[in-house]
């Protein structure tokens, strides 16, 4: 053997010596890491120089495992709980949303709320049988459906409707309220009478038994209401008086807009004349007719057409 080959015999025992694993009668080993496609469990596979296999399965999931075994769950911050907060309450709130507009839709088309019974109140002018006639198409329609604004669309063509309300009683009925517009005079056509509103417009025609239900005061001249600007005065005059006075006109009557009469049913006049200032009037009208009973005794007539120096006579 040569010097050479001595040499390098020692200087391997000598490493050998120090490094028990790199001793030169142990087999080297290749070690692979694989990934199966469909999975995330790693497989170790050593193979030696002699063919032996060994391998270590699932060592990626028993590390992963240890390691979620070793960690310490912290609290949320107070920006994430109320951030969490938020959302539940965020989602509470489109749920309710969405089963409102769900269950609104349900009961916007369905038959279970159609109208089938439909009654009504507030009916002087109007008879049930015009109404009834009016509101014929609502039958059958689900309540969602109809309006107060629909329904008094139904009634505007009658002068003496104002509008309607209306009241839901499930699950068929409709109870439809007219509110009519206040008459103020009638007038006799003959064998009834036409009622009239504050501004002169024609109401409804009604029958004797009726007027005397309304006790309003009468326009006594056919002559008033055939010239409008007379009657337009007239029915302006008693629109201007309050409840108490009105109720105590039996009729009223005028020869021109500035000589308007009052009669009332005690049997005195009210002498009123055109209808400005009426809102002085109506004060010293009140003022006369509150005169004590024995003075007013001899009283036939107030004349309050200058108001400033009212007269009685």
């Amino acid at each position: 053997m040569s010097d050479n080959s001595h040499n390098n015999a020692n200087q391997t025992d000598k490493v050998s010596e120090k490094f028990p694993g790199l001793a030169a009668n142990k087999p080297k080993k290749a070690i692979s890491v694989q990934r199966p496609v469909d999975t995330d469990e790693k497989t170790v596979t050593e193979t030696g120089l002699d063919g032996n296999i060994v391998e270590v399965a699932g060592a990626n999931e028993e590390s992963t495992t240890s390691a979620k075994d070793n960690l310490l769950e912290l609290p949320l911050s107070p920006v994430q709980r109320r951030n969490k907060r938020r959302r539940i309450i965020l989602l509470s709130v489109i749920a309710a949303v969405v089963l409102a507009i769900g269950g609104w839709a349900v009961l916007f088309f369905s038959p279970v709320l159609a109208i089938e019974d439909i009654s009504y109140e507030g009916l002087d002018l109007v008879t049930e049988s015009n109404a009834q006639e009016r509101t014929a198409e609502l039958q059958g329609k689900p309540l969602p459906q109809v309006t107060d604004r629909s329904v008094t669309k139904l009634f505007e063509s009658n002068p003496a409707v104002e509008d309607v309300s209306l009241r839901a009683e499930p699950p068929h009925g409709l109870v439809v309220t007219v509110n009519e517009y206040q008459p103020i005079a009638m007038t006799p056509r003959d064998k009834e009478y036409v009622v009239f509103s504050d501004d002169g417009t024609e109401l409804a025609t009604i029958t004797s038994k009726k007027a005397q239900e309304f006790d309003l005061p009468v326009v006594a001249s056919a002559a008033d209401v055939e010239d409008e600007e007379v009657f337009q005065t007239i029915t302006e005059v008693l629109g201007s008086l309050p409840d108490s006075i009105r109720d105590n006109v039996r009729s009223a009557s005028g020869s021109s807009i500035d000589s308007i009469e009052l009669e009332l049913n005690s049997g005195k006049t009210v002498m009123w004349g055109s209808n400005e200032e009426a809102a002085k009037k109506v004060k010293v009208l009140e003022a006369l007719m509150g005169i004590e009973k024995d003075e007013a005794a001899d009283i036939s007539e107030y004349d309050v057409s200058a108001p400033d120096s009212p007269v009685t006579r």
